[in-house]
């Protein structure tokens, strides 16, 4: 509900009115919306005087969105290229609207609607008259499509955070808005939840929006062009309840032909950490070499490179054994060590290593055995002719056959034990090499992680068949617990209701309304405003005709 001056107020319940408004306009190139909006009044020293344009102005229409009215301009002041006056209608010229009462000083009245030109104003030259007209529409701030278009993202925010201070954040960085400017509270009383929170590749309206709706608030920019909200929550207290007096008549109950929603799901991060498993895999593997020169062997394994995957149940298979040679030389055994990695030992058996250095001692002694060699007596009986003659004569007996013993070799074969036992050693020595070698393994296991699990909350009709549902889901990653989730999804549904029952009634014009008042009419319904227009002509009251919705309850 918009404030309203206490003697405007006054002359409001008087019902004695002399209705008088101003429309002023500034050059863009001299002052921002943004200073316009901060200022504490029009006329403020802080920005530039306004050309007050209103002589120029009539048939002049107005809602909550949009300011239109037709622009005369006899003297060709206004004109987009001659005119002395053209800037202040040209394209980011500012405008507001100022309404009160003849009988009151202007500091006491109050500013409707504040926006800018977008584009060019179209002018046309009548034929007759020479007269130069033109038709201005002004369109309010939260129109501007910079807001909804271009796609930004904020600051990391921690837990614990308020949401209202990465709105505020939103608001002077990708806005351009002041603290002025704001109508918001700055501490919304709902934290983020997670360790690590960003706004991403969103718009910025997009990003107040999803902040707003953990409240369930709605933004909107009021009549000074100053960034505020709708509070969703139709279990409020009505800003103003019409009096009798009023005359107040229900005009229409408008046509409403499409389906209402009568489902909400709203679709959430959890606050706590869950634990989420994934399938059973291969986590790592291992490979070593090892044998009688190494005892034994460590070898760490972790789940992922970067050190950080955690995994239970974890176990360890054989690819190749070092025992997979001829003799078993060792144990294998895997352990695991914390949620992040395993330890796999091979051990080596120690008669490995003494047995290699017995069979390598013995090879290097048998080599200093000396080979033994025995001797072969072997004779043959060989005959030689000899003369013999008679005893003591010297006569000459004859030729006699006589044997001789005479020693001969045998031929034959030696095996040197030294060798044989350098070579039984050498065999030894070699069966220990060729039983050890390289080893390969392979950890498996069930890879976890935590992570904030998304959960859904849902709002819907007593008594709907599932083939009648009309859903709308509704995804924000702010909300953080189910009670939260709960009280959004009943609200929106609520809120979807009421939309369904649209109503329009026009009453005396009331300055102090605003979008998303509920308003109590004699008969005791109570409207929710969703829109505001009316057409404004000197002299008169205006009327004002409220668009809304019946107000319902859960």
């Amino acid at each position: 509900m918009r404030y309203i001056p206490a003697s405007f107020q006054d002359v409001l319940d008087s019902r004695r009115r002399r209705p008088a408004y101003k429309i002023y306009a500034w050059d863009p190139a001299t002052v921002t919306i943004s200073r316009v909006a901060s200022a504490p009044g029009n006329l403020h020293a802080s920005i530039p005087m306004p050309l007050d344009i209103t002589p120029y102005a009539s048939e002049i229409t107005w809602n909550d969105k949009q300011l239109s009215f037709t622009m005369m301009d006899p003297r060709n002041l206004f004109h987009p290229d001659t005119g002395h006056y053209r800037n202040y209608l040209g394209d980011g010229a500012i405008l507001r609207l100022v309404e009160g009462d003849e009988v009151l000083s202007e500091t006491d009245w109050v500013t409707s609607f504040t926006g800018q030109i977008h584009g060019q104003v179209g002018w046309k030259k009548a034929r007759n008259t020479g007269n130069v007209t033109a038709r201005v529409s002004v369109f309010g701030r939260g129109e501007t499509q910079a807001f909804k278009r271009r796609k930004i993202t904020t600051r990391e925010y921690s837990v614990g955070t308020d949401l209202g201070i990465a709105l505020y954040d939103i608001c002077e960085t990708f806005m351009g808005l002041t603290k002025a400017e704001v109508r918001i509270p700055f501490t919304l009383g709902r934290q983020f939840k997670h360790k690590v929170n960003q706004l991403a590749q969103v718009s910025p309206w997009e990003g107040i929006s999803s902040l707003l709706e953990v409240v369930c608030y709605q933004p909107y920019f009021d009549g000074e062009g100053k960034l505020t909200y709708v509070n969703k929550t139709l279990q409020r207290p009505m800003a103003k309840a019409l009096a009798d007096y009023v005359s107040c008549v229900e005009l229409e109950v408008p046509e409403n032909s499409q389906d209402g929603i009568n489902k909400v799901k709203v679709v959430f991060l959890d606050a706590a950490l869950s634990r989420v498993d994934g399938p059973y895999q291969k986590l790592g593997d291992a490979q070593v070499t090892t044998g009688f020169f190494s005892m034994h062997e460590r070898l760490e394994c972790w789940w992922s490179e970067d050190h950080k995957q955690r995994a239970d149940g974890t176990t360890m298979q054989v690819i190749k054994s070092v025992n997979s040679g001829l003799l078993p030389v060792g144990t294998e055994s895997y352990e695991q060590k914390d949620d992040f990695h395993g330890e796999i030992e091979v051990a080596i058996s120690v008669w490995v290593p003494i047995l290699a250095t017995v069979m390598a001692l013995a090879y290097v002694a048998a080599a200093l055995i000396p080979d033994e060699t025995l001797p072969v007596n072997s004779s043959s009986l060989i005959p030689v002719p000899v003369q013999v003659g008679p005893t003591g004569t010297g006569a000459t007996v004859g030729p006699v056959l006589v044997f001789q013993v005479t020693p001969t070799p045998i031929a034959g074969f030696t095996v040197p034990w030294g060798r044989v036992i350098q070579a039984s050693a050498m065999l030894g020595i070699m069966l220990i090499m060729m039983s050890i070698g390289s080893a390969q393994y392979e950890v498996w296991g069930t890879p976890y992680d935590y992570a904030y699990l998304e959960k859904t909350s849902i709002a819907m009709e007593d008594g709907l068949d599932y083939w009648l549902e009309n859903e709308k889901e509704i995804k924000n990653d702010f909300v953080g617990t189910h009670d939260q989730a709960d009280t959004i999804a009943v609200t929106e549904l609520v809120w979807e209701k009421s939309q369904t029952r649209t109503r329009r009634i026009v009453i005396e014009d009331d300055p102090s309304l605003e979008v998303g008042d509920i308003v109590g009419i004699p008969d005791g319904r109570k409207i929710l405003i969703t829109g505001l227009s009316k057409k404004i002509k000197r002299g008169e009251v205006p009327s004002l005709v409220i668009d809304g919705c019946k107000v319902m309850t859960p």
